[in-house]
């Protein structure tokens, strides 16, 4: 930057000041536009990271349902409305049609399986809504569940698995009514290390609750 404003100071001697500033805008209109450009990036970084992307306190996701985002927000307003948690600090997503093992889905997209592992790895995972044969898919993948015995579930019908209770069986629950039939039970599970565990309590509760 030094090199160029003496390059210029040198070749605009005996200018005025509108000479001046058209021979800048002539010949260095690109380095403007580069510089110009470059502390947009920077500013547009520091605002979207820094300003504009609010961490999650509970997120859940859907395993191989309708992608329905109205239904997922619908639930995130219900939990939201019951927990008293912020609804833009909730976040439920169907985007996740996975094909895995046995299990071979048209159209799906393969990114969805990399994105979903990718969270579980970085522990971005509070609630994962899952067919048993996913359930049983993850723990093959080296994945974990929190054992339920250790919150407080009430009458919820829990999944058992190694005499452990691993799971809620979604039938017969609150969530039921947000899900389409399928041919596999549906469980809800919550990552032994998803970072959230009094949301993951306080959506339990919040299933409780509908249940009474």
């Amino acid at each position: 930057m030094k090199r160029y404003m003496e390059q210029i100071r040198c070749n605009t001697q005996g200018m005025n000041r509108k000479q001046r500033l058209e021979y800048i805008l002539t010949y260095y209109w690109y380095h403007i536009l580069g510089i110009a450009a470059t502390i947009f990036l920077i500013l547009f970084l520091i605002i979207h990271f820094g300003f504009g992307m609010v961490k999650p306190e509970f997120t859940c996701v859907l395993i191989n349902q309708d992608i329905n985002y109205a239904r997922d927000e619908k639930l995130a307003e219900t939990f939201s409305e019951y927990s008293g948690i912020e609804l833009k600090r909730i976040n439920v997503d169907s985007d996740y049609n996975l094909s895995y093992g046995n299990v071979k889905i048209e159209g799906v997209n393969e990114s969805s399986y990399e994105k979903f592992f990718f969270k579980w790895r970085n522990n971005e995972l509070d609630a994962v809504i899952m067919p048993e044969s996913f359930y049983k898919y993850c723990k093959e993948m080296g994945g974990t569940y929190r054992n339920l015995e250790k919150m407080r579930t009430g009458d919820l019908p829990l999944y058992e698995d190694d005499g452990i209770y691993t799971a809620v069986r979604i039938q017969g629950t609150e969530l039921e009514k947000y899900l389409v039939d399928g041919i596999e039970e549906m469980l809800l599970v919550f990552p032994a290390d998803g970072e959230n565990q009094q949301a993951c309590g306080e959506f339990l509760s919040y299933m409780l609750s509908a249940q009474s």
